[in-house]
């Protein structure tokens, strides 16, 4: 199992009990589905259609208040992208936008305080031809008890 959760601070992965979703598999082959970008596996992984434009999000099993979103990439990665949040998977925020130097795992601290349902990883650029590739995305924060 990855350990992602040292890099972001401690705390539950929230992403594993959620459901993912993305808006392209690569030549639509299941070994490479939405539903492994948050398994919990470093030997799985979800990979895009190639299009700088391409996603991949998780919808949470409760709404949170996001501290944190990691993000292992394998060497098909973003030159730059956003990650955005949602409390209806309808309407999106922005609440980062990187430009990472070379691929990895990528750590983002978020600093909204309102709760969401929905985080995503919006692709804006590739940094090769291929699509996006990641190994497992991971969210951190509290759940807000209704």
């Amino acid at each position: 199992m990855l350990q992602l959760w040292d890099s972001a601070g401690g705390g539950e992965n929230l992403a594993l009990a959620g459901t993912a979703s993305a808006s392209s598999v690569e030549q639509d082959l299941d070994r490479l589905a939405a539903r492994y970008v948050n398994d919990g596996s470093t030997t799985t992984r979800w990979a895009s259609g190639y299009g700088d434009d391409e996603w991949v999000q998780v919808k949470l099993a409760a709404p949170a208040k996001v501290a944190a979103v990691t993000l292992a990439w394998e060497d098909a990665c973003a030159a730059e992208y956003r990650i955005e949040t949602s409390a209806d998977g309808v309407h999106w925020t922005t609440a980062a936008t990187r430009t990472p130097t070379v691929c990895g795992t990528d750590v983002i601290r978020l600093t909204g305080d309102q709760p969401v349902d929905h985080v995503r990883m919006q692709g804006v650029k590739r940094r090769t031809s291929w699509g996006y590739s990641i190994y497992e995305m991971g969210i951190y924060g509290t759940v807000v008890s209704s």
